[in-house]
């Protein structure tokens, strides 16, 4: 299952178009509609996964994949969050989408970025204020007619819901590791990853100056990536050679798609390890610090059931070497038990038995 970010924003801050520019392609537009929604899968680029698949000519090669979607409605009030939340709390993160182009926003008032950024935000803290609010009101209910509910829990969703009251997203509270997993069945919207794209005009593309919105972010903890959305969905849609000519025009060294994509694994604190042979190679998205067992549960339950050893190299070590035996000769394939920390560019082969 793919990675899966929810692109949202103030309406005519331009969602959609970064939509289309995250899921064209030289062969034309490519997402479903689905619930209303649109949906499109959109291939991780990753230059190590590409080399290895050169190394190993596999049958098959499979990048990581992210499930980019474009929500309808778009957002803007409070009311819009709330009644998306069956479906916006099964995002993993958010791409917040602020126009940054223009003099006036999509309601004829003066432009403002910052104000939009932080409007936005407050509407997905209060959504998940008033969420709390109902769901606290029950279980003090259920507990009035004798429920046994965790003592720890409803303490652990006072803290949230106070933390809420004082407008701060559930980002910002500190959680051991056992609160987090309690909060996972909650989806709460300020709880996601988020990162916030400023959909720039094209004529900024070649300027920088000081920048208010990427300031306000960086008060906030988060990624500001800049981002014009025409220009971006004209290079999805050329072929490799056209793009470097085009990009080479605006000093680009790569499509603000690709960089979307990195900032986003930033954001999300995800990494990718791989998987090589002759049948196949491919990427996994895992989050940073996961045990090599866990990792081997991304590839199949059984390996990570009936886990023994994993025996890993890092790609560029691979590539450098040119085979795993060589590896082997050199010492540099280690053997590492289930408690080992997955490392971004590991070449992982699993050792099982059920």
């Amino acid at each position: 299952m793919s990675l899966a970010l929810y692109l949202i924003g103030a309406p005519r801050s331009g969602k959609s178009a970064v939509f289309d520019a995250l899921t064209n392609t030289p062969q034309g537009p490519h997402f479903t509609v689905r619930g209303g929604h649109r949906w499109g899968v959109v291939k991780v680029p990753d230059a190590r996964l590409e080399a290895l698949r050169d190394l190993f000519r596999p049958r098959t090669f499979t990048p990581a994949e992210i499930t980019f979607a474009d929500i309808m409605p778009p957002g803007g009030d409070g009311a819009a969050f709330r009644d998306a939340l069956p479906v916006l709390g099964q995002a993993d993160g958010f791409v917040l989408i602020v126009q940054a182009f223009g003099a006036t926003d999509g309601e004829g008032r003066p432009l403002d970025p910052v104000a939009q950024m932080e409007t936005v935000l407050l509407e997905m803290t209060m959504a998940d204020f008033e969420h709390l609010g109902r769901r606290l009101e029950r279980i003090r209910t259920d507990r009035r007619h004798g429920a046994k509910v965790s003592a720890a829990e409803l303490a652990l969703l006072e803290r949230c819901h106070a933390h809420l009251a004082s407008d701060r997203p559930l980002r910002t509270l500190e959680l051991r590791s056992d609160e987090e997993k309690m909060l996972r069945t909650y989806q709460f919207l300020s709880r996601k990853p988020l990162l916030v794209v400023a959909n720039v005009a094209e004529d900024s593309l070649r300027t920088e100056g000081p920048d208010l919105l990427a300031e306000a972010a960086a008060a906030r903890g988060l990624d500001v990536l800049r981002f014009c959305a025409p220009v971006e969905a004209d290079i999805a849609l050329m072929e490799p050679d056209a793009q470097r000519e085009f990009l080479a025009e605006y000093g680009l060294a790569e499509p603000a798609r690709v960089r979307l994509i990195r900032t986003a694994y930033h954001a999300l604190d995800l990494i990718s390890f791989f998987t090589v042979g002759d049948d196949e190679v491919r990427a996994w998205t895992i989050s940073r610090g996961t045990t090599a067992q866990t990792a081997a549960g991304k590839i199949h339950t059984d390996l990570e059931r009936g886990f023994i050893r994993a025996e890993v190299v890092p790609a560029e070590t691979l590539l450098a070497a040119g085979s795993l035996a060589r590896c082997r000769e050199a010492g540099t394939l280690r053997i590492e038990g289930k408690d080992y920390i997955v490392q971004d560019g590991d070449v992982v082969h699993v050792r099982f038995s059920v």
